[in-house]
């Protein structure tokens, strides 16, 4: 995959033919940018230009799979992307739409005033992910996460609960570019970032848009709820979808359509605004 715009970033855009904004998405764990690229093309087709790119150790970016040293890394990476497309496109209004673990990176990201985040949605947020069962910032998980940081945990990615599209669901369990395990140390990196999250919510003020599907067996809907409750913004959403599950973008086409529609209407209607700061 091409260098995206003038960074170090693997990734993609699909530039729409009169741009009223700028979307960069934020893909999940243990998959990779290209997965986006059809509902780009529907966002572009619909006047808002999209940026993908992958993340550190996923997709085609080198080195460890499902690994980084630090969660910051990826905080790093879409503030680059966001000063590219910032000064690549200076008239247009710039989004984050960040997915589970992306969620988690756009928070961060949000939290540092970057002069380029006009507003941000997140799906699946994935606060509430690492409060079930064996905590991963227990002193055992630290200090194997410095001793032995590359060791492999199962992530335990049932394609059922993805979506309750068959065909999504197919694809993704055939799709031999998602690992299906990750180091100790990106668990740790990550259930650490989710603590974090919490902890810088109250302070952004950002246009926010929470969405999540309530039959979320991977990252539970109690994360948007909570993700909601902590945000500082006075112009936040929270739209929860009975019976979608963990990527409400890639639902039975009725749910996607809504759901593209949704974003489409929420950015265009947030597009050419001063965001509070």
């Amino acid at each position: 995959m091409p260098r995206l715009l003038d960074t170090s970033l693997d990734g993609f855009q699909v530039p729409a033919a009169v741009p009223a904004a700028a979307l960069i998405i934020v893909h999940g764990l243990a998959e990779y940018a290209d997965r986006y690229r059809a509902i780009a093309a529907e966002w572009a087709a619909r006047g808002i230009s999209t940026f993908a790119y992958d993340q550190r150790g996923h997709g085609a970016t080198p080195g460890t799979r499902t690994h980084v040293d630090r969660f910051s890394r990826f905080v790093d990476d879409l503030n680059e992307l966001l000063s590219a497309v910032h000064a690549a496109y200076p008239q247009l209004s710039v989004f984050i739409w960040g997915h589970s673990m992306g969620s988690i990176v756009a928070v961060l990201s949000a939290a540092t005033l970057h002069p380029a985040i006009h507003g941000v949605i997140t799906t699946s947020n994935s606060l509430e992910i690492f409060r079930r069962g064996t905590n991963p910032l227990n002193p055992f998980f630290r200090v194997l996460s410095r001793l032995a940081p590359r060791m492999r945990i199962p992530l335990g990615l049932d394609s059922r609960k993805i979506s309750s599209d068959e065909s999504v669901q197919h694809a993704y369990a055939t799709d031999s570019r998602i690992p299906s395990t990750a180091s100790v140390r990106l668990i740790v990196e990550f259930a650490a970032a989710c603590e974090a999250a919490r902890k810088v919510a109250p302070g952004i003020s950002l246009p926010w848009l929470n969405v999540h599907g309530a039959e979320d067996r991977i990252a539970p809907v109690a994360g948007s709820n909570a993700l909601h409750e902590l945000l500082g913004s006075s112009d936040k959403r929270l739209q929860i979808y009975p019976g979608l599950r963990h990527e409400v973008h890639n639902e039975v086409p009725a749910a996607r359509r809504a759901f593209v529609q949704l974003i489409t209407q929420w950015i265009l209607d947030h597009a050419g605004r001063s965001p509070q700061r």
